[in-house]
């Protein structure tokens, strides 16, 4: 049988992981945090990541609502409440989503 050892990185490794994965696309700080715990971070060193992430422009909640709700409505034809529903279950700020939602011209 073939053992499965996770490895272990780094907290440069880990920031610098994260910080291409957010550059590939748009992501939310739950799927960051979902990726980083994947790689094995514990909670103190995901919290220093984030922060760095933020601090940086790799994170920005509204921006990443306005490409959600642009890609989900424009392209993928999601009707507006579908959308919503998915922003909060991502724990997205309300206003942050009330915000991208005025985008749409109905």
């Amino acid at each position: 049988m073939m053992s499965m050892e996770r490895r272990e990185y780094s907290q440069d490794e880990l920031r610098n992981k994260a910080e291409s994965y957010c550059a590939r696309a748009e992501r939310c700080p739950l799927q960051i945090r979902h990726k980083l715990y994947e790689w094995g971070a514990d909670s103190e060193t995901q919290g220093a990541i984030m922060e760095h992430l933020e601090a940086h422009g790799y994170i920005d909640t509204v921006r990443f609502c306005r490409a959600f709700v642009h890609d989900h409505y424009l392209i993928n034809k999601w009707p507006k409440e579908k959308i919503k529903a998915k922003l909060y279950q991502l724990g997205l700020p309300s206003g942050d989503i009330s915000l991208a939602l005025q985008d749409i011209d109905e």
